[in-house]
C-alpha cells in the first residue's frame, strides 16, 4: 500500500501553522513522499506567498495569532486567484461546530491534532488526485479548443485551393470523419460537466467519513479499474458467470443491493477473487463507497477518450493540411536524387514504424531528376505509412530503384494481407478508407496521386499472389519521367 501513497507529481503544497515542531513535522512527512512543500509560520505570511506564488493545495492551522486560520481561509476565498485552492483545515480543536464553520467557509478536509502519519498522506493525496484530475480536464479542453480552432482553418484553406467538384467531396468527407471523434468528445465533456457539478464537490466530505484502513482499500480499487481491465473483454455469458460467483461470495454479507454490489465490482475490474475488498462492504455506507469509485473510473475513462478523440483529430488536421498544401505551387523545383527524398520520408515515418517492421532498400545506380523533393518526401511518406498500415506489426516492406528506358521506377512491396481487387480503383478518391470513421481521412493516397500528376508520372497497383519470389503481397510501383519539364 505504500506505494499508492506516493506522490506522482511535484505537487505544490503550502503548510501554515504558527508552530514549529507541528511545521517541522508535518514538512518532513511530505517532502518524504516526494511532495513540494512550502512552510510558513502565520496567516499573514501564507497570503503573501499564496499571491505570489498559489500552490496546489494548503495545509491550514486554525488557532494563530493575527490572523487565525478561518480568517485567512475567508480571504482566500473572497480572491478569484485563490478561491479553488482547496484547503485541508488542521486544529487541536475537535468540537463539531468548528468543523462545521471550517467547511462552511470552503475547507474540503478536516485532520483533528495529534495527527497520524498515514491518515495525513491519505487526506493530502485524495486532494491532490482531485486537483490533478481537473488540471488534465482543464487542458484537454485547451487541446480540444486548438485543434478544433486548426480545423476550421485548413477547411477554409481547401475551400480556397480546391476545384468545385472536389470540394462537394471534401465537405462530405470532413462530416464523415469528424462527427466520430467530436461525438466521442462531446459526449466525454457532458459526462466530465455532470460529474463535476453533481459529485466531485461531495468526494472530500465522503472521504472523510472513511477510516485509514479503509481508505487504502478504497485506493487500492481504485487502481485497479484504472489498470488493465480484462472484465471488459468478457462475453455477456461469462459475465453473468462472474457476477453468480461473486454474488455467492456476497451471501454472507447478507447485503441488501448484493445485485448493484456485484454489477459495480465487475464494472470496477474485479474478478472472483474479491476476497481484498471485504473491508469496504462493512461500511455503514458501502454503495457510496462503490459509487464513488465508479463516478472516479468514469472520470479517468472520460479523460482517456478525449485524448484518443484529439489524436484523431490530430491526424485528420495533418493529412487535410497536406491536401490543401498539394494544391499550391510555391515549392521549388530543381535537380534530387530519388534516394535522398526516400530516405527523407523514411526519417519522418521513423516514429510511426513498429519494432517488428523490417526495410529492405535496393537503390539502384541511377541519375538525378527534376523534381519537387518536398512533395516527394510526402509522396514516399504516405505510401510507406499506406504499406506499415497494411502489414500491422510484423513484416517486410521492400523499396526499389531501378530505371526503365527514360522514366525512375519506385517499387513500395509490402507482406500484408493483400487488397480487394473491387477497390483498387477507389483507393485514390478523396475520402476513401477501409477503415472506421474517425481513424483514417482517406487522404493519404489521393496526395500521393496529385504529386505524382504533378509530376507527370503514374503509380500502379500490383496484387502479388502467394506463389511469388517477391517478399510482399502487395506492390505499388511510381514511375517519374527522366526529361520531365516543369
Amino acid at each position: 500500500m505504500r506505494n499508492l501513497m506516493v506522490a506522482q507529481d511535484l505537487n505544490n503544497i503550502l503548510v501554515v501553522d504558527d508552530t514549529p515542531q507541528n511545521l517541522h513535522l508535518l514538512v518532513d512527512i511530505l517532502t518524504k513522499y516526494e511532495y513540494k512543500v512550502r512552510p510558513v509560520p502565520n496567516g499573514k505570511l501564507a497570503l503573501s506567498a499564496i499571491e505570489i506564488n498559489p500552490p496546489d493545495l494548503i495545509l491550514l492551522d486554525i488557532m494563530m495569532p493575527d490572523l487565525d486560520g478561518y480568517q485567512v481561509c475567508k480571504e482566500l476565498k473572497s480572491n478569484p486567484k485563490t478561491r479553488n485552492i482547496p484547503i485541508i483545515f488542521i486544529s487541536a480543536i475537535d468540537e463539531p461546530v468548528d468543523k462545521v464553520k471550517a467547511f462552511a467557509l470552503g475547507g474540503v478536509d478536516y485532520i483533528t491534532k495529534p495527527f497520524q502519519m498515514h491518515e495525513v498522506l491519505i487526506r493530502v493525496r485524495h486532494q491532490l488526485s482531485l486537483v490533478n484530475l481537473k488540471k488534465q480536464l482543464k487542458e484537454k479542453n485547451k487541446q480540444l479548443n486548438e485543434t478544433v480552432d486548426k480545423l476550421h482553418k485548413n477547411h477554409k484553406q481547401i475551400v480556397k485551393s480546391s476545384h468545385s467538384v472536389v470540394l462537394e467531396k471534401i465537405t462530405s468527407g470532413i462530416t464523415t470523419q469528424v462527427n466520430s471523434p467530436l461525438s466521442a468528445i462531446n459526449d466525454s465533456l457532458a459526462e466530465l460537466n455532470q460529474f463535476g457539478k453533481s459529485n466531485l464537490k461531495n468526494l472530500p466530505d465522503f472521504l472523510h467519513q472513511l477510516s485509514i484502513e479503509q481508505q487504502k482499500y478504497f485506493i487500492a480499487l481504485l487502481k485497479q479499474s484504472h489498470d488493465d481491465n480484462i472484465t471488459m473483454l468478457l462475453s455477456k455469458t461469462e459475465k453473468q458467470q462472474l457476477k453468480d460467483l461473486i454474488l455467492n461470495k456476497l451471501a454472507k454479507f447478507e447485503l441488501d443491493n448484493c445485485e448493484r454490489v456485484a454489477d459495480m465490482l465487475i464494472e470496477l475490474g474485479s474478478d472472483e477473487e474479491i476476497e481484498d475488498f471485504f473491508p469496504l462492504l462493512t461500511c455503514k455506507n458501502y454503495l457510496a463507497v462503490l459509487e464513488n469509485a465508479c463516478l472516479i473510473k468514469n472520470i479517468h475513462k472520460s479523460i482517456d477518450n478525449i485524448t484518443q478523440s484529439s489524436q484523431q483529430f490530430n491526424k485528420i488536421i495533418t493529412d487535410l493540411n497536406n491536401y490543401a498544401i498539394s494544391h499550391q505551387s510555391s515549392a521549388e523545383k530543381r535537380q534530387a536524387h530519388l534516394k535522398n527524398t526516400i530516405e527523407m520520408a523514411l526519417s519522418l515515418a521513423k516514429k510511426q514504424i513498429p519494432p517488428g517492421i523490417r526495410f529492405m532498400k535496393n537503390y539502384g545506380d541511377v541519375p538525378s531528376i527534376y523534381c519537387y523533393p518536398e512533395e516527394l518526401q510526402k509522396l514516399w511518406y504516405h505510401l510507406i505509412k499506406n504499406a506499415i498500415d497494411a502489414i500491422g506489426s510484423l513484416g517486410i516492406i521492400t523499396i526499389n530503384i531501378h530505371r526503365q528506358d527514360e522514366n525512375l521506377l519506385v517499387d513500395i512491396i509490402d507482406t500484408g494481407e493483400g487488397i480487394d481487387p473491387e477497390i483498387v480503383e477507389k483507393m485514390c478518391d478523396p475520402f476513401f478508407t477501409t477503415k472506421s470513421p474517425g481513424e483514417n481521412t482517406g487522404l493519404g493516397l489521393t496526395i500521393a496521386k496529385q504529386i505524382i500528376d504533378r509530376h507527370e508520372g503514374n503509380i500502379a497497383v500490383n496484387l502479388l499472389s502467394g506463389r511469388t519470389t517477391l517478399p510482399g503481397k502487395t506492390k505499388f510501383t511510381v514511375s517519374l519521367p527522366l526529361s520531365l519539364e516543369l
